[in-house]
């Protein structure tokens, strides 16, 4: 019988909630808690911006959060990578006219 998921939290973006579970790892015996995969399943907010979990490769239309800087890895660097509740939010939404899906 599989190990049931556990509950880690909530986190709140573009108007969803999005609960995060803590799975198993047999090799390192531990738990790590499981991010939705949004460059396999992509899921928009109802004005159908996407969402992107903050270390998610940046994509082609990233931006610096600052004028000047190279252009981040990853989404959580980007200057279109919005959090809705702190700066350390792991979900948030692109607000990136480019990729917004109509």
């Amino acid at each position: 019988m599989p190990e049931q998921k556990q509950p880690y939290k909530v986190i709140r973006a573009g108007g969803r909630m999005f609960t995060i579970y803590l799975e198993y790892d047999e090799q390192l015996k531990e738990n790590y808690p499981v991010y939705p995969d949004f460059t396999a399943h992509p899921e928009y907010t109802e004005e159908g911006r996407p969402f992107t979990t903050a270390e998610q490769e940046s994509c082609t239309h990233c931006k610096p959060k600052t004028a000047g800087e190279p252009k981040p890895f990853d989404c959580g660097g980007c200057g279109w990578f919005y959090r809705e509740q702190t700066p350390f939010d792991l979900i948030g939404v692109c607000m990136c006219e480019a990729r917004r899906k109509y």
